[in-house]
């Protein structure tokens, strides 16, 4: 038996990272990741989880 590994648009932000990081890591436009979670910079910070839309 297999078990596939599903994979969400959501990420976690890790310790260290921020919007600038996250945007370079996953080639997405860090505008339109706080647009798409309704966000602002300051609230992107380690534990979150955010989506990830291209």
């Amino acid at each position: 038996m297999s078990i596939n590994k599903i994979i969400f648009p959501y990420y976690q932000v890790k310790k260290g990272e921020n919007l600038k990081v996250i945007s370079q890591k996953f080639k997405i436009d860090s505008t339109k990741i706080l647009l798409d979670n309704g966000m602002s910079p300051k609230q992107i910070k380690e534990g979150v989880f955010i989506l990830l839309k291209k």
